[in-house]
C-alpha cells in the first residue's frame, strides 16, 4: 500500500510544471493606473497599410475615472496592450459607472494572423486575433 501510495504521488510532485509566461516591457507613465478590461470589440480582418480600430471597454466606479494612453509592445505578430489613466481628483463627478471605451488602432505592415493580447491590472488577458490580407 506504501508503494503504491508514492508512485501516485511523484506524478504530483514532478508533473505540474507552471508554463512561464513573460509579458514584454511596456511603457507606462508614472502615476497612471493600469486599468482593467472588460472585453474588446473590433475588426477581425483588415488589409496591409489600413488602420484597424478597436474598442477597449475598461470599468469605471465614477465620471471622472479616465484611460490617457493604450500602450504596447509587439513581438512578431503578438501584440501586447496595457491600458493606463486615473481619476481626476477637485473636480465634480458624476455617479455614473458607464465603462470608458478607448480606441486602440493598428496599421499592420505585412500579411499575416495578427494576435493582439489585451492586459488588465490583475494580468488577465483578452485575446483579439486579426487576419490580414
Amino acid at each position: 500500500m506504501k508503494h503504491l501510495l508514492f508512485i501516485l504521488f511523484i506524478p504530483i510532485l514532478f508533473g505540474c510544471k507552471q508554463s512561464s509566461f513573460e509579458i514584454p516591457t511596456i511603457e507606462t507613465q508614472e502615476g497612471l493606473f493600469h486599468w482593467p478590461i472588460l472585453k474588446v470589440e473590433g475588426q477581425t480582418s483588415g488589409s496591409v497599410d489600413r488602420t484597424i480600430s478597436l474598442d477597449v471597454f475598461c470599468p469605471t466606479s465614477s465620471g471622472c475615472d479616465y484611460i490617457s494612453k493604450l500602450s504596447s509592445a509587439k513581438e512578431g505578430n503578438t501584440i501586447y496592450i496595457k491600458a493606463f489613466g486615473g481619476t481626476l481628483t477637485n473636480s465634480p463627478c458624476t455617479m455614473a459607472c458607464v465603462p470608458i471605451v478607448a480606441k486602440y488602432e493598428f496599421t499592420p505592415v505585412t500579411k499575416g494572423r495578427y494576435t493582439l493580447k489585451f492586459i488588465s491590472g490583475d494580468n488577465s488577458i483578452i485575446e483579439h486575433r486579426i487576419t490580414v490580407n
